[in-house]
């Protein structure tokens, strides 16, 4: 089986109040070089030795940054090259919908050139640098079993819904409500066709399993990590 990743960095990172872009700040500097948010969510993926493609999506005329930001950190390109796994770079769109889908149409260029088709894709947001190999193999494994799989932790607030104007129109059950996170893994022909169809229908999607659902099936959850957190605002970052 051919599994393959798409990492989804070419956002602009506008909540950061000026600090640079989120993926490219330091996490820690080890004597292995620096340690960055970027490098941090692509270690473990490598670190499996379970993709043979991971295509990166970065601002435009932004790959060579991303390349850089890898280099400093030590572990990455030994990993590349013990596990064989081939890395390119993608430019992004001006939606994460829109970037993810170009990286997919990356994945399905390179197939058509090396003639191996990818059984599974996972995407994950380079913004989630505490991902864990553990988490990973789970998503893998579920998505090989049930077609599109998304890890969740049960919500510890009280949910409700609003009308957007501040009043509260629905009342959730918070036994039966949970917080996605990435990766989500799903069959690649299927997600690329179905990101192809949402791409001409007019519709806003905010992630890749509510494409999925309108196009192709049911998703189904995996077991999540509460460490697992995504970076958006710079108190994140500590």
């Amino acid at each position: 089986m051919t599994h393959t990743l798409v990492l989804t960095a070419a956002g602009e990172s506008a909540r950061m109040q000026g600090t640079g872009k989120k993926e490219y700040l330091t996490i820690a500097e080890p004597p292995t070089g620096r340690v960055s948010v970027l490098s941090s969510a692509l270690h473990p993926f490598l670190e499996t030795g379970l993709f043979n493609l991971i295509v990166i999506t970065v601002p435009s005329g932004g790959q060579a940054e991303a390349r850089s930001v890898l280099a400093e950190d030590g572990r990455i390109y030994p990993l590349i090259e013990e596990s064989g796994c081939e890395i390119i770079f993608a430019e992004g769109g001006s939606t994460r919908q829109d970037s993810v889908r170009r990286g997919l149409e990356s994945i399905f260029l390179r197939a058509t050139t090396v003639k191996r088709w990818p059984t599974t894709v996972l995407v994950h947001d380079a913004a989630r640098p505490w991902v864990t190999t553990a988490t990973i193999r789970d998503v893998l494994a579920c998505a090989l079993d049930r077609g599109a799989a998304v890890p969740a932790v049960p919500a510890t607030d009280t949910q409700k819904e609003t009308d957007g104007l501040g009043k509260i129109v629905r009342h959730l059950d918070r036994s039966r409500v949970v917080s996605v996170q990435t990766p989500q893994g799903f069959r690649f022909t299927e997600l690329l066709d179905a990101h192809r169809k949402a791409s001409i229908d007019g519709h806003h999607y905010t992630d890749d399993t509510e494409i999925w659902g309108v196009y192709a099936g049911d998703v189904y959850i995996c077991q999540g990590d509460r460490n697992n957190r995504k970076i958006t605002f710079r108190e994140d970052i500590s």
